[in-house]
């Protein structure tokens, strides 16, 4: 059964989500018309090493969602937000600092320029992603789309002015990462304004949360551990995509751009997705208890999700043969990206589901034995033997994500969410069949 209001719903989450990426690209190939190697390098380099940040950061979506799911206040989630931005404004001048010294080439001072520009923006990206966890609370997943795209199209517009004008590529990157900083800083003034409006959150609970995360700073780095585990998936699969990538190039520079190609495609597609089960889960747990036939249920999120997973990838297979960019996907590269793309909604879709309806790690433990079993050996004795030819590549990373669903239908498949505690589901599951 075909549910428009939940795929436009779960559409404008994942979109919020897949914008920002997008944008940083977009970036980079405007500054690649008219700088050199290094500025390029620095800039992308700028954009992976924040992407790693948002991929860890995003878990405070999930855990956001679920504290007002519960009907929780979202002082904790703050507080926890607070402790990461002073942890990663930490971290981000010890990189500062460290770049310049660990490269030889212009690129690392660029960087360190770049990068220091966009500290504000880094430190952001836990409070950023509570408020966008809010208002997918509140159903309002248009305000996250239209602050991204806002954004993205302001970050574009400047690069689009610093090529024009021509300026020194150091002021360029300066200005590029500046303009990240100031659409970040502006959003969360707006979107926290518009959250105190909706009285879910008000300047008193964030100065309490802020004296929270200072008088006990152990305790909250500890309280972090729940949003680490919402988030960790994000973080294997970004470390798996690279080390296949890696191997693939060094067997030859061809494999290396057939398996970055199709990771990118896969990235672009998959990333985005865990929203469609994020969403998902809101909308079983708002239509719990309706006895109407078209109430929302776990098969309905993942049948939905089917079809449109086999749109994307019959548009694929057209792809392969209209677009000359995809020419050198070979025809089974795009058999097994098509195969990964129909099972998602047993694999990605699920997991992300669970981590709404259940708990934040109900599919950790599929997750680290098929990547720590399957994808980590199967990629290292493909690099031991030289033989990561990207078929070989792609045969890994299918294989994993195949035993990544079978291992999560182990877990009881629960349509409705039981709680914290999923044991409870399944005893009620039980007690229901007998």
């Amino acid at each position: 059964m075909m549910r428009r209001d939940y795929l436009g719903r779960a559409a404008l989450a994942a979109s919020s989500m897949f914008l920002p990426g997008i944008g940083s690209v977009v970036i980079l190939l405007i500054m690649a018309t008219a700088y050199s190697d290094d500025v390029q390098a620095a800039i992308g380099l700028g954009g992976s090493t924040a992407a790693i940040v948002t991929v860890v950061a995003s878990g405070f979506v999930v855990t956001t969602i679920r504290a007002r799911t519960a009907g929780r206040s979202l002082q904790g989630e703050l507080t926890g937000a607070v402790g990461a931005a002073m942890l990663l404004l930490l971290a981000s001048i010890a990189i500062a600092l460290l770049s310049p010294v660990l490269s030889r080439s212009d690129a690392g001072g660029f960087f360190a320029a770049y990068w220091i520009a966009t500290i504000p923006a880094t430190v952001l990206t836990p409070i950023g992603f509570v408020f966008n966890g809010a208002f997918q609370a509140l159903h309002r997943d248009g305000t996250n789309l239209i602050t991204a795209v806002t954004g993205a199209l302001v970050k574009a517009a400047v690069a689009v002015v610093v090529v024009v004008l021509g300026v020194s590529p150091l002021a360029a990157v300066a200005a590029v990462g500046a303009t990240t900083s100031v659409a970040s800083i502006l959003g969360a003034l707006v979107r926290g304004s518009q959250l105190a409006r909706a009285d879910m959150i008000s300047w008193p609970m964030f100065a309490a949360a802020t004296r929270e995360a200072l008088a006990h700073p152990v305790a909250v780095v500890r309280s972090l551990g729940e949003r680490a585990a919402a988030s960790v998936d994000g973080l294997v699969f970004l470390v798996t995509f690279t080390a296949a990538i890696l191997v693939a190039t060094a067997h030859s520079p061809a494999d290396g751009a057939v398996v970055a190609l199709s990771v990118a495609v896969m990235r672009s597609v998959i990333v985005p997705l865990k929203q469609f089960g994020v969403v998902g889960a809101r909308f079983v747990i708002a239509e719990r208890g309706r006895e109407r036939a078209d109430a929302m249920r776990l098969s309905t999120v993942q049948t939905n999700c089917f079809v449109l997973l086999a749109a994307i990838a019959v548009a694929l297979t057209i792809s392969r043969l209209a677009l000359p960019v995809f020419d050198q996907l070979g025809w089974l590269v795009i058999a097994m990206m098509a195969v990964q793309l129909l099972i998602e909604p047993w694999a990605g879709v699920l997991y992300s589901y669970r981590k709404i309806a259940l708990s934040t790690a109900a599919g950790l433990p599929a997750l680290v034995i098929a990547y720590g079993a399957v994808a980590g050996p199967g990629l290292t004795l493909l690099a031991v033997t030289r033989s990561g030819s990207a078929e070989a590549i792609w045969a890994v990373l299918l294989a994993t994500r195949v035993v990544f669903a079978i291992l999560l239908a182990w877990t009881p498949r629960i349509s409705m969410p039981a709680g914290p505690d999923w044991r409870r589901g399944v005893i009620r599951r039980r007690r229901d069949a007998t």
